[in-house]
């Protein structure tokens, strides 16, 4: 190579890492906002055409698909532009290759990502996508965007939610581009959105050929897994009692659990803090989804924090006048442990209520007070629940099932 054009390659190579590393910045900023607007917290998730692609084809469709939409047409353009310009995940990564001064991975490992791509867009048409939680962004999203709580704060799930981006860099430092090259499924449907445009050489049209059909093949059994994934094991039903409690404007339990990314874009816009990582409460399909919990605040009625969060509609945009039209839950009352059933004097839920749905009424063959619940003006947001001063708690607000 000649000097100038060595030279050129080098201020190629300085100009590419000052772009990326001004790019990984401004996702950490978002994932960890400071006070910014709620839509800051998913803005990263929202440009993936992966994540953007299994909402598509579940049947989830809004302008929040825009970016990924360009990001899967510069890709069509420049083989993987996204992965050499601007993923954080991959910026990250690289850096720990570098540190380690390990050659890149050569192993014979078939290009798997393809699979996970064509097997998540299958399921999610038969009503479950698979894979999502493996968006590069939304790992990123999730471990940026916990680190702002402090690690002292964070509990078992937090840990689990914000484990995905360590594991890819100890795996960047074992085995440098396995995960961008062989398992990354943004990285693989980017390869997917430019194949169509390559221009295979005359001498290599065989070859090309024969790559196209193994190409075809892949995507078609992999959407008939997904497919038959789905079909051979539906999400699980649980009774309504042990459901966990969504955000709201979240409406069936299986919608929201087939689009959730797990990105955690939800947890931290909630100026509340009341939307935490779930559990198992509602089966295997439901770990680190969402869900909300009214042990230290409730949820107001005037804030919309999570639907200009959510980056995939899992939580769809919802405004103040519609944000109950289907509640969340509703509350129920534990007479046994209500202070008005031991003669003591109370009603701080029913007085606290905003929307109403709580009153006092007489026994007279008890001579007591006891609070009751009209389901119908119920919301479920929580107010009572918080607001109990009860040991353990009387009220408690429980999801529906929907």
């Amino acid at each position: 190579m000649s000097e100038n054009g060595e030279g050129r390659s080098i201020k190629r190579r300085r100009s590419r890492a000052g772009v990326r590393g001004v790019c990984l910045a401004m996702a950490a900023l978002c994932a960890w906002p400071l006070g910014g607007p709620p839509w800051l917290s998913g803005a990263m998730p929202a440009l993936s055409p992966f994540a953007a692609l299994l909402a598509v084809a579940a049947g989830v469709g809004s302008l929040y698909l825009l970016g990924a939409a360009g990001v899967a047409v510069a890709a069509a353009v420049w083989p993987r532009a996204f992965c050499r310009w601007v993923c954080p995940a991959g910026t990250c990564q690289d850096a720990v290759s570098r540190v380690a001064k390990r050659r890149a991975w050569t192993g014979r490992v078939p290009k798997i990502g393809i699979w996970l791509v064509a097997a998540g867009v299958g399921a999610a048409l038969a009503g479950y996508p698979l894979f999502g939680w493996l968006d590069p962004l939304a790992l990123f999203n999730a471990a940026f965007g916990l680190a702002r709580g402090g690690w002292s704060e964070w509990g078992a799930r937090d840990w689990a939610a914000a484990a995905g981006l360590p594991l890819l860099l100890v795996l960047a430092w074992v085995a440098p581009g396995l995960w961008c090259g062989r398992l990354c499924p943004l990285g693989a449907l980017q390869d997917l959105a430019r194949a169509p445009f390559l221009k295979a050489a005359v001498s290599e049209e065989g070859r090309r050929e024969k790559e196209s059909a193994a190409l075809s093949r892949r995507v078609f059994l992999g959407l008939g897994l997904g497919a038959g994934y789905r079909i051979a094991l539906p999400p699980g039903r649980r009774p309504s009692a042990s459901l966990a409690i969504r955000p709201p404007a979240t409406g069936l339990e299986s919608r929201f659990l087939r689009l959730c990314v797990r990105c955690g874009a939800c947890v931290r816009a909630c100026p509340s803090g009341i939307i935490r990582y779930g559990g198992t409460d509602s089966g295997l399909a439901g770990v680190l989804a969402p869900e909300v919990s009214f042990e230290d605040d409730y949820c107001p009625a005037s804030c919309t924090a999570c639907g200009q969060a959510c980056p995939v509609g899992a939580i769809p945009k919802f405004t103040t006048a519609n944000k109950f039209e289907r509640p969340m839950g509703v509350a129920r009352v534990d007479h046994d442990a209500c202070l008005l059933g031991v003669g003591r004097d109370c009603g701080a839920c029913a007085t606290a209520c905003p929307h109403e749905a709580l009153d006092l009424k007489w026994i007279p063959a008890e001579m007591v007070s006891r609070v009751v619940v009209n389901d119908k003006a119920c919301t479920g947001c929580g107010y009572c629940e918080y607001v109990c001063p009860s040991a353990p708690r009387a009220i408690r607000v429980r999801a529906v099932r929907g």
